[in-house]
């Protein structure tokens, strides 16, 4: 075995060195968030920053591209740790043809990395085709020379990929395997390529990008078929380094000691304890790199995954008896061993860490809230005499209180129950069901755009770095209306628009945060106004309407197809102020709030910026001036704006601050601003500070967990919005009667009036509900000495009733009490019981579900006071009536 190849390290920089040596563009990993791709959570695969150029390999920035993608899935995420081959987090070694070369070369270099850079021995390796791929076969046979019995034909669920949807890019593909020994296999006489066992260990993929799936079913062959190499570098790294397991790989077997240092049983480990331990190994990665993106946990979307396998891994560590935050631990080993290959984790490894023990912190205060329902779960059961949890009640605890399937398994163990998985499973689909229908991620296939072609030629050169006005020659076009182009919002006079792309362009496609340049386009004699101007691709696509009805492009093209590109100036211009104001910003949250902030979005046109970041607590008002004050201050010191192209790498390792929402290629734009800001930008910028005028903060907010906001305006807008408060105040003043400088103070004062009658009116109010209740216990039921009371008491709101429910307490030693208001259309109760009834079984909670029961309506509470609502206006005597009945009933049963 080659010994100077083992580290995964080594693998990551020997694959890309091999491809850069044949042609290949080495391009950075693109985000684990798809930018611009709703039908993926994750980045699931190599090829997904590359969609858009198999269904489109035209003016392409490479035909050739090598990369090291980092894939996240969740779709085998219960066989995570138990098999070789699943995993949330990995990393997928690819090198894909954009309509270059196909078969032959990608089959002949595959087998030419495998076999002379790893040296891996032909005699354990084996390959498979699809079955009516003659020509993979021909390939592997006639050009490698591999005998029949070591070329397996599989079918169509093996060896053929796609497409997403419907419709799409799809074709064969041809895997390599392992031969991991008879050790591993099933020991069937049939064991082969192809066998679900772990004896055959597929390490290397070649999908073959040749057809377009149709709408009827035909596959209609690609004019520019490609290459789609995915290959895993965990297995790789397995067979290189000779272990027995992926765990066991210099990608994880720090984190695995980590967490085997961690067990009470001091290390010694079952096959169930390795499983849980690989599967806590595998999810720590997984969140480090997520979070670091600033994807964090939540209830919905991403996020819901996260917190998923985030508590999935602390449900496992809880069976190891650690009952406190730990995995926040591990998030050091990993930064340790992933930053060489991904530099950018170093400086989240904090932030990553307080997140990360702040969900282990809140999941453990949920176990034991969900402990309390779980032992009632299991009073209740047995108190019907039943053995098993049945699979809405494990549905429950799953959804209402985090627990994992697991947990609820392992606590029925030990209180001797059965657990109903299939009846979990049922429950759990249907909310998958649910969560498909009201999901914005779907499976839909791509389109294939046509545009007429006019000429030809290179397209789509950005020119607006250096100009704003160009003479450029339409390359292609197609018109355009509301049913081609559902987002049209106007109505064109000619009723009509048309797409069109240039050889070269001063117009800004809107990316990364910022919006497209405003203008006009004169073709032939005729002026159209730039609406959008959109990224396809690698084309810079311009949505224009023409100013007059009638108007046919096709037949208003000069003969030399040139057309004349103006952009407009002070839209621009304001764009840029607000730009590179947004920069700026940045530069302040981390100097002021703290290092760990980090771009989540942004939204940059010419009347506001918006900038979202990581913070899990609001900007406080001293902050917010604090950030004002230094902001305005770089604007007056009149900071020259600086931008330079260089490589990715060199960049990040300069300082550059990289977008995780972003693709990058192998060359990038810097914009540097002083010692200030360095950050891979392509958006339009001032040259000099001191052109922003202005900047102020108009608004902060959150926008999810864990995401804050700010808005802010800058230059002209900043001065208007000034002027507008000026005049708000002024108003004010004039409605106060008081000078604009004493407006404050007159609202307080006036504030504190309004509190001291407020006060008095609740006073008073009280005082009427008490002696009404005085009068409710008076007139109650005694049963066995204990007080029944139920009646309306004349309070404002439900808030107030439970305060009197409270009152009940306080003055009776041993009752239930059932208090009811008409409020906001509906009749609510309050039920309370004293604490010996809650001794005898009978809870508020309870009684609410009984009442429930008479009038409809729903509710639910604790042990002492519960609520219950109603639309039913009559049900008062209803419930009044069926209490004393209800709490006999409940009491000597």
């Amino acid at each position: 075995m080659n010994q100077k190849i083992r580290t995964a390290q080594q693998i990551r920089r020997a694959y890309i060195d091999f491809f850069v040596a044949r042609g290949h563009t080495e391009v950075p990993s693109a985000p684990l968030v798809p930018a611009g791709d709703q039908t993926l959570l994750f980045t699931s695969a190599g090829m997904v920053p590359f969609k858009e150029y198999y269904l489109r390999p035209d003016n392409l920035p490479y035909t050739r591209a090598a990369s090291v993608q980092k894939c996240l899935r969740a779709g085998d995420l219960e066989s995570v740790g138990k098999t070789l081959r699943h995993h949330t987090f990995f990393e997928m070694l690819g090198n894909f043809s954009f309509g270059d070369y196909f078969k032959q070369e990608a089959i002949v270099w595959a087998w030419e990395f495998v076999t002379e850079v790893l040296q891996l021995s032909p005699e354990r390796l084996y390959v498979s085709v699809f079955h009516e791929d003659d020509e993979a076969y021909r390939i592997w046979q006639g050009e490698i020379g591999l005998p029949a019995e070591k070329i397996f034909r599989l079918g169509k669920k093996d060896n053929f990929w796609g497409p997403v949807g419907k419709t799409g890019v799809c074709g064969p593909c041809s895997e390599i395997y392992y031969d991991t020994g008879e050790g591993k296999g099933c020991g069937k006489s049939d064991c082969a390529p192809g066998c679900d066992c772990d004896r055959y260990l597929e390490f290397w993929n070649l999908v073959f990008p040749q057809f377009f799936l149709e709408d009827g079913g035909h596959y209609r062959p690609l004019e520019k078929p490609g290459i789609d190499t995915g290959a895993g570098l965990e297995r790789i790294a397995m067979i290189m380094q000779g272990v027995e397991d992926n765990f066991q790989t210099d990608l994880f077997e720090p984190i695995v000691e980590a967490v085997i240092g961690k067990l009470p049983s001091g290390g010694e480990r079952d096959q169930e304890a390795v499983m849980g331990v690989n599967m806590i190994a595998d999810h720590i990665r997984a969140l480090t790199f997520t979070i670091a993106e600033n994807i964090y946990p939540s209830n919905e979307g991403r996020g819901y995954l996260l917190r998923r396998i985030l508590r999935r891994a602390l449900t496992r560590l809880h069976t190891f008896g650690i009952t406190e935050p730990f995995m926040y631990k591990l998030v050091e080993v990993v930064i340790g061993l992933m930053k060489d290959a991904y530099p950018e984790l170093g400086g989240r490894q904090e932030e990553i860490e307080k997140i990360i023990r702040a969900e282990e912190k809140s999941f453990f205060r949920t176990l034991k809230e969900g402990r309390e329902r779980f032992q009632s779960l299991v009073r209740e059961i047995r108190k019907e005499g039943g053995g098993e949890i049945n699979g809405d009640q494990v549905f429950l605890l799953y959804d209402t209180f985090g627990f994992p399937f697991e947990l609820t398994v392992a606590l029925a163990g030990e209180e001797g129950l059965q657990v109903d998985g299939e009846g979990f499973e049922r429950a759990m689909q249907r909310q998958r069901l649910r969560a498909k229908r009201g999901s914005t991620f779907d499976s839909t296939g791509e389109e294939i755009i046509d545009m007429k072609e006019v000429s030809q030629g290179t397209a789509s050169e950005f020119s607006g770095y250096e100009e704003l006005d160009s003479r450029a020659q339409i390359r292609s076009f197609r018109p355009v209306d509301k049913s081609t182009r559902k987002d049209i919002s106007w109505e064109s006079p000619a009723g009509i628009a048309y797409e069109v792309i240039f050889e070269r362009t001063p117009f800004y496609a809107t990316a990364g945060g910022q919006v497209t340049d405003g203008g006009w386009i004169d073709i032939g004699k005729v002026r159209c106004e730039v609406r959008e101007v959109i990224k396809r691709g690698a084309d810079v696509v311009h949505l224009v309407e023409p100013e007059i009805e009638n108007f046919e492009l096709e037949k208003s093209l000069p003969e030399n197809k040139m057309a004349t590109l103006r952009v407009d100036k002070a839209k621009r211009l304001a764009i840029a102020a607000n730009h590179s104001a947004t920069h700026l910003l940045h530069a302040a949250l981390r100097e002021i709030i703290g290092g760990h902030i980090a771009q989540a979005g942004s939204l940059v046109d010419a009347n506001r910026l918006r900038f979202d970041f990581n913070h899990y607590q609001a900007v406080s008002l001293e902050e917010r001036q604090l950030i004002e004050e230094k902001v305005n201050g770089w604007i007056r010191d009149a900071i020259e704006i600086r931008t330079a192209i260089m490589g990715y790498k060199e960049a990040v390792r300069a300082g550059a601050i990289a977008l995780f929402d972003e693709k990058y290629g192998e060359q990038v734009r810097v914009v540097k601003i002083g010692d200030i800001s360095t950050e891979l930008c392509g958006g339009t910028h001032l040259d000099n500070t001191g052109k922003i005028g202005l900047f102020l903060i108009v608004a902060e907010s959150s926008v999810a967990a864990g995401i804050r906001r700010i808005e802010a305006v800058t230059g002209a807008a900043a001065l208007a919005h000034l002027h507008q408060i000026q005049v708000r105040l002024e108003e004010a003043g004039s409605l106060l009667k008081v000078s604009s400088s004493e407006v404050a103070g007159r609202i307080r004062s006036l504030l504190s009036d309004i509190d001291d009658m407020k006060k008095e009116i609740s006073k008073l109010e009280r005082g009427e509900a008490v002696n009404e209740l005085d009068a409710l216990i008076q007139a109650g039921r005694d049963l066995g000495g204990m007080k029944v009371v139920y009646g309306r008491i004349s309070v404002k709101d439900v808030g107030a009733l439970r305060n009197q429910a409270d009152l009940f307490r306080d003055r009776v030693k041993s009752g239930v009490a059932l208090l009811s208001i008409p409020c906001n259309g509906k009749m609510q109760y309050v039920v309370t019981v004293t604490q010996d009834v809650v001794e005898k079984g009978l809870t508020a909670n309870g009684l609410v579900r009984e009442l429930s029961k008479v009038v409809g309506g729903g509710g639910g509470g604790k042990k002492h006071i519960a609520q219950l609502g109603t639309k039913d206006m009559e049900s008062e005597g209803k419930v009044f009536e069926a209490l004393p009945g209800i709490v006999e009933r409940l009491i000597s049963g």
